[in-house]
């Protein structure tokens, strides 16, 4: 089993290989490195864009550009591969009207323009998608308000072809893992090897307020597309991340519903090992602070681990620890490399490879010409949100969602991902949206309910 490595390392891989074999412009090319999705102020529309320069430059020399406009008050991209090239989903979650659902924009991240689409088509199965990865000709798809898992086929229009209901699909999940008449969202996919892998939370009374522990379910991948049940594992309450690392999955779980003023007692990192299909559950020391929210990995001698949580006034406390993958269970021996205080914003992610290190920080992304190796290293360049999002979008707009762009794979030039899906922030992003509406509510008494903001009492 090979292991998976950052896209930007692989990218750079690439590119020094097409300088030995004599093609140096490579090494110079402009591209989109990082997508986001920026909505405005009032949360009435949206636009989606992408951060671009040349991927072995200094991020001083990165600049922005808007790809799409009118856009609705939820977009949100997703990185995927169709064969050897890189693709996007582009979302539009209908917060007034959920069931009414709004054509996915099939998009290639490196075009000059994004629109028009490749293609727009909507899949019933998957309302509020939150993840996406593929094998093959099959897209595989899963939202939040259905916890369900659609196969599209690329090679027909990415049209879908089948779905699955999770839990009922799959009689062997017992109801004591899932009871009778609980609310069930997918939050994550990933592909490695012949096996899918899904990333689904668990509310078992409904709503948010309580939750119970998450599910991973195995699948083998059929020739045609369709999935057939191995097995499932539980790991944390409200789980959201599944990252694949040297035949192993890591999942971030916050333990709960995300609190003002303290972090979850259930919190933890699940460590899954995919030879044997169990898991190793990691807790945080007692000096640290916040919950388990992302983790990435570089190699064997770098892992980041990021924990926070909210304050009293709804900003982050909490930070980034450096650590090797062998001491990723023994958190007392994790270096602090990043400390946050009072930092305001919503939407939180970490992501490094050989030689760079994002840091998508509430309301801004953090660029950083090498990785965190001490809390005195400061971003080498900062996007707010504000600067992504133009003027028309005002000074309160807000980062709703953001991706790595996983460049194109070129037999032999660069290895390919084992998970069929780049790193993405997409989970974060209604971790993002349940913060700024609690938030919201304890500073203003305004309470949303189906889409309606209203006066609270409770």
């Amino acid at each position: 089993m090979k292991k998976k490595f950052g896209f930007l390392k692989r990218a750079i891989v690439a590119a020094l290989t097409l300088s030995v074999l004599g093609s140096s412009a490579a090494l110079a090319a402009t591209e989109n490195l990082f997508g986001y999705t920026v909505v405005d102020s009032n949360y009435t529309q949206g636009l989606a864009g992408a951060i671009n320069g040349d991927r072995t430059a200094a991020p001083g020399t990165f600049t922005s550009n808007t790809k799409v406009t009118g856009l609705n008050s939820d977009p949100a991209l997703f990185n995927f591969f169709q064969g050897n090239e890189s693709r996007l989903v582009l979302r539009q979650y209908n917060v007034y009207a959920p069931a009414t659902l709004i054509d996915n924009k099939i998009i290639d991240p490196f075009a000059s323009s994004w629109t028009p689409s490749i293609t727009e088509k909507k899949w019933d199965a998957v309302r509020n998608l939150h993840a996406v990865a593929t094998k093959g000709n099959f897209l595989y798809a899963t939202g939040y308000d259905l916890g369900k898992i659609s196969v599209v086929d690329m090679s027909n229009g990415y049209t879908q072809k089948t779905s699955y209901q999770f839990p009922t699909a799959w009689p062997s999940i017992p109801t004591t893992v899932v009871p009778a008449g609980a609310s069930v969202h997918g939050e994550g996919l990933t592909v490695v090897g012949n096996n899918l892998y899904a990333l689904f939370t668990v509310n078992p009374n409904g709503g948010y307020s309580e939750y119970s522990d998450s599910v991973v379910v195995k699948f083998n991948i059929q020739a045609n597309g369709n999935l057939s049940y191995v097995n499932y594992i539980t790991v944390g309450k409200n789980a959201f991340t599944l990252d694949h690392y040297d035949n192993k999955l890591y999942v971030c779980a916050l333990g709960g519903m995300q609190n003002a003023g303290s972090s979850n007692a259930d919190t933890r990192l699940d460590i899954i090992n995919l030879s044997n299909f169990t898991k190793t559950t990691v807790n945080k020391a007692a000096s640290m602070t916040g919950d388990f929210r992302d983790i990435t990995i570089v190699d064997a001698t770098k892992a980041y681990v990021f924990l926070g949580n909210y304050n009293t006034s709804w900003n982050m406390d909490g930070g980034v620890y450096l650590t090797t993958v062998a001491n990723l269970t023994s958190p007392s021996a994790w270096t602090k490399v990043s400390d946050l205080s009072n930092a305001p914003g919503y939407l939180w992610g970490i992501y490094a490879d050989s030689n760079r290190f994002w840091f998508v920080k509430g309301n801004q992304i953090d660029i950083y010409s090498s990785l965190l190796v001490s809390s005195a290293k400061k971003a080498d360049k900062t996007f707010t949100a504000v600067d992504l999002g133009g003027s028309s979008f005002g000074p309160y707009a807000s980062l709703n969602s953001a991706i790595i762009l996983a460049p194109d794979q070129t037999s032999g030039l660069a290895a390919k991902s084992m998970s069929g899906v780049a790193k993405s922030f997409a989970s974060q992003t209604a971790l993002a949206q349940q913060a700024r509406k609690a938030a919201e509510e304890a500073k203003t008494g305004l309470k949303t309910v189906n889409g309606q903001r209203i006066l609270s009492f409770n």
